[in-house]
C-alpha cells in the first residue's frame, strides 16, 4: 500500500467531513500529496478548502508557484517532531496571512520531509502561534542560514566549507573588525537574498574571515577578521570562528551564522549566545534558548 497517497486521500475526505478551512501538507517534493491536486475540495458550506504546501525545498516551491489552486509556504528549516513541524508551518502561514486565527486545518506530517507521510493531525490556528523567530521572521538571516546549509553539506559530497556571516549593525561591526585581503565585494551590488548570486558568495566562503552583511541583505565585505574582545560563553568544542562571531553579536546588535568546517553544522548567534543550530543533512532546527 502507498501509505502517503492513502493518507492524502484520507486528508481530503476528512477535511470535507469536518468542514476544515485548509489542508496543510509538509513535503519535500510534493509527491506525497498528489491526490490533493486531483480533487475539487468544496465543503458543505460551498467554500473551497485551501491546499497549502509547506516545503524547505526551493525547487519544489518554484515548481508549484504557478499553480493557482495551491498556496505555498517556504520554510528555511524544520522544527522537531510532527506536531512541532505543523505548528511551525502554521505560524509561518499565519505571518504570511495564508491562515487566519481560528481556522481549522487537517495537517499531513511525517518523521522528516522525505515525503514519508505517516500522520494526520487536526489543528486549529491560534492567534499566538509560536514561530521560530530565530530564522523565519528575518529574511536576511533566513537567506544566510540557507546558503550556510548548502556550504555545510559540502560540494559534491565533499568536505563542509567552514565560514561565517555577520548580519546587521554593519557600521559597528566594521569598526571592530579589519580586512584580511582586498574586499572582493567593493563597488559591487551583491545581495544574499538573491539566490542567483549564491555561487559568487560560495566562492569567497572558502577564504579566511567572515562576511559582513547589511540588514538589507547587501554583502558589504568578505574576508573580514572580527576583533570584538568581549568575553562570551559558548559550548565546549566550538572553535575560534564561533567564538569570534558570538563576541561580535555581543558587542553589536548583529546576528551571526557559522558553518563548522568539521561536521557542517550551522549555528545561529544573537547577543553573544548560541540560540539555534541546524543539521545541514536533516534540515532540522534545534532552538537552544528563548530569543
Amino acid at each position: 500500500m502507498d501509505v502517503p497517497k492513502a493518507l492524502a486521500e484520507a486528508a481530503a475526505r476528512l477535511a470535507l467531513e469536518i468542514n476544515a478551512d485548509a489542508i496543510l501538507a509538509l513535503t519535500e517534493t510534493g509527491k506525497n500529496c498528489s491526490p490533493l491536486f486531483e480533487k475539487n475540495l468544496v465543503g458543505t458550506r460551498g467554500r473551497e478548502v485551501k491546499v497549502v504546501l509547506a516545503t524547505p525545498s526551493h525547487e519544489t516551491y518554484k515548481r508549484f508557484s504557478g499553480n493557482p489552486h495551491i498556496k505555498l509556504i517556504k520554510l528555511t528549516a524544520r522544527a522537531q517532531g510532527r506536531s512541532g513541524q505543523a505548528h511551525h508551518a502554521m505560524a509561518c502561514g499565519l505571518r504570511e496571512k495564508i491562515f487566519l486565527p481560528g481556522e481549522r486545518l487537517v495537517c499531513l506530517a511525517g518523521n522528516g520531509f522525505a515525503d514519508s507521510t505517516d500522520a494526520l493531525l487536526v489543528m486549529q490556528v491560534s492567534e499566538n502561534e509560536p514561530i521560530m523567530e530565530t530564522v523565519e521572521s528575518d529574511p536576511v538571516l533566513a537567506a544566510a542560514t540557507e546558503i550556510s546549509l548548502e556550504l555545510g553539506k559540502g560540494a559534491s559530497g565533499g568536505k563542509p566549507v567552514g565560514t561565517a556571516f555577520v548580519i546587521g549593525d554593519s557600521k559597528a561591526v566594521l569598526r571592530i573588525s579589519h580586512q584580511l585581503m582586498i574586499n572582493p565585494f567593493k563597488s559591487y551590488l551583491v545581495n544574499i537574498t538573491d539566490r542567483k548570486q549564491w555561487e559568487l558568495i560560495k566562492k569567497y566562503a572558502t577564504f579566511d574571515g567572515a562576511f559582513v552583511v547589511g540588514n538589507d541583505g547587501c554583502v558589504i565585505t568578505a574576508e573580514r577578521y572580527l576583533n570584538a574582545s568581549i568575553k562570551v560563553e559558548i559550548p565546549n568544542g566550538l572553535g575560534t570562528r564561533h567564538l569570534a562571531v558570538a563576541a561580535m553579536t555581543s558587542a553589536t546588535k548583529s546576528r551571526g551564522v557559522t558553518v563548522s568546517g568539521e561536521d557542517g553544522m550551522v549555528r545561529i548567534f544573537r547577543s553573544g549566545k548560541l540560540v539555534a543550530k541546524v543539521d545541514p543533512h536533516s534540515g532540522i532546527l534545534e532552538s537552544l534558548r528563548e530569543v
